[in-house]
């Protein structure tokens, strides 16, 4: 199957045009099945919203281990999780200068109730630090950078990062919008549907280049109801994987997934 194929093969899904048997994915969240696949058999999807905190994880170290030496299924990346992070988890990292701000007005409001005639040394320094955030306002906590750059090494070596056409899935992004399909419905942007649709791409690719896995995990933070709800992924996302992949579909949390690598043997 050529590439061109291929993105048919998706298009025909996402835009309904080859049956979705959403009725029983429907039944299946509510009543949902007991059985479970091994995660070594598992194909792994990231969201940007778990980059920082899979690093800050308590287990983040056997997070990381797992997934750079000991997972074998396929491990997607979505290309729009990447520029996502940048546009918009990194700013929850404390830079060197918001920390330092932050403990100045605490220091602040003691010294102020020390002795008023303080006011002048808080004056100078209040000023030290608009020029330091001036200067070096982009150095991140080093700590926090450090493990964050840990899982990008594992994810540039062990992940796929792909990416669907952009203008080619516009116009079904905007009519699944509408009629309020998820993912991403709760959303101004498209971004949360470019990151199934990159997503979706990236674990068809490998299941067509040979690439073995019998579920499909995406792990996040984001609770919305066009996701998730109560940890059941939406039926609709998992009647999309089903059609297309032929293969369950699940949302997990970072603890879901640090709990399942304790128990692979």
């Amino acid at each position: 199957m050529n590439h061109a194929e291929r993105q048919k093969r998706l298009i025909d899904v996402l835009d309904r045009q080859v049956p979705c048997d959403s009725l029983s994915a429907l039944v299946s969240a509510m009543r949902p099945d007991t059985a479970t696949v091994e995660l070594q058999n598992t194909a792994i999807g990231l969201d940007a919203s778990v980059f920082l905190r899979v690093a800050n994880h308590t287990k983040s170290a056997d997070i990381i281990d797992y997934l750079g030496s000991r997972h074998s299924a396929p491990l997607i990346l979505p290309g729009q999780a990447v520029q996502e992070f940048w546009n918009n988890q990194l700013q929850v990292v404390d830079t060197v200068a918001a920390s330092l701000r932050r403990q100045f007005d605490a220091f602040k409001g003691t010294l102020s109730r020390v002795d008023r005639h303080f006011g002048t040394y808080v004056g100078q320094i209040d000023a030290l630090l608009d020029q330091f955030s001036a200067e070096h306002g982009h150095v991140y906590d080093e700590a926090t950078v450090r493990k964050t750059l840990s899982l990008f090494e594992v994810l540039a070596e062990k992940a796929s990062v792909t990416y669907a056409p952009r203008a080619m899935f516009h116009e079904i992004g905007t009519l699944r919008k509408k009629t309020k399909t998820p993912p991403g419905f709760r959303d101004e942007g498209d971004g949360d549907f470019f990151i199934w649709v990159d997503l979706l791409t990236g674990l068809l690719e490998a299941q067509l280049d040979g690439e073995m896995y019998e579920r499909v995990v995406l792990v996040s933070l984001d609770k919305k109801v066009d996701w998730s709800r109560a940890g059941m992924a939406h039926p609709i996302l998992v009647a999309e994987v089903r059609a297309l992949l032929n293969v369950p579909f699940e949302i997990w949390t970072i603890d879901r997934l640090a709990d399942a690598i304790a128990a692979v043997p």
